[in-house]
């Protein structure tokens, strides 16, 4: 099911599958949007609010829903959270291939739209949180419209934790959300990856838990190689505690390790292609497949 790219004046659809957000900073990120030239559609429920979600179960299955099996060709998000889980078995088999981006939350979402419907997607910015900011949206109009341009991000790892090559498909997002997949029907699978890895606000202690979860589970079995994204704690998007945590929980992984590429809870987040290729030489994860 891979999409086409998209072309100047196509439409961008947005969801609000998890949270609910800042409607001054989507309204920004929305007129970014426009101004690299691209037409938006959102419904005008997408503001509602329910506790910590974006409104009710229904309201956001019913949203997400008509994008995916709707004739937009790109489905972006408002912002993560938390609740795009509670609305998978909701969730319609009829799936038109499509542009796919986002993170966080989402990771739930974009892993269950590879392995039970083979739609690749872009792990990458949000739209409150990141298309307020002009270069956000540029980068997003070469991602979506010249399928060359993902192969020239540069995916440099701030450290090699542990040397090697390694190649695989792309599988992973949100450490948090992939554990909270475990024992579910939509349990991530692994196996033959190169599993790429981020969170945000985690205290070490508790991604240690989670990494040692993965791995009782039996999760880091067949992977060939991890690639780690930024931990933002505070202020700090690579905490030199998070980096010793992850070194001792996978000091008995076989394959490659990298540390600190500027992919997930960042300003400026690069694209990692779910479901694509890639493989790791030396000091950086280089993309050999993308979505299109």
């Amino acid at each position: 099911m891979k999409p086409s790219p998209l072309k100047k004046g196509d439409t961008l659809g947005i969801a609000a599958p998890a949270g609910p957000f800042k409607k001054s900073l989507f309204l920004k990120g929305v007129q970014q949007l426009k101004k690299v030239g691209f037409q938006v559609h959102y419904s005008k429920n997408i503001f509602s609010q329910k506790n910590y979600l974006a409104g009710s179960d229904q309201r956001r299955s019913h949203e997400l829903n008509s994008l995916l099996s709707g004739p937009t060709k790109a489905i972006l998000f408002a912002r993560g959270g938390y609740g795009t889980q509670r609305i998978l078995p909701l969730l319609t088999k009829k799936i038109r291939p499509k542009v796919v981006v986002g993170s966080s939350d989402l990771t739930i979402l974009l892993n269950v739209l590879w392995q039970h419907h083979k739609l690749p997607s872009y792990y990458g910015p949000m739209v409150a949180p990141h298309f307020n900011f002009p270069k956000n949206a540029q980068r997003l109009k070469k991602m979506l419209t010249d399928p060359h341009s993902l192969f020239r991000q540069s995916l440099k790892a701030r450290e090699i934790l542990k040397k090697g090559q390694a190649e695989g498909r792309l599988i992973g997002g949100c450490l948090s959300l992939l554990v909270a997949t475990l024992g579910t029907p939509w349990e991530v699978e692994t196996k033959n990856s190169i599993l790429f890895l981020e969170d945000t606000q985690e205290q070490p202690y508790a991604i240690d838990r989670m990494l040692t979860q993965l791995w009782q589970a039996g999760k880091f079995r067949s992977v060939k190689g991890i690639v780690f994204g930024t931990f933002r704690l505070g202020k700090s998007l690579f905490l030199p505690q998070t980096k010793s945590v992850i070194r001792d929980c996978l000091k008995n992984f076989k394959g490659p390790i990298l540390w600190g590429i500027p992919f997930g809870h960042c300003p400026q987040p690069l694209f990692i292609p779910l479901g694509g290729k890639g493989k790791i030489s030396r000091d950086r994860l280089i993309i050999t497949e993308g979505i299109f």
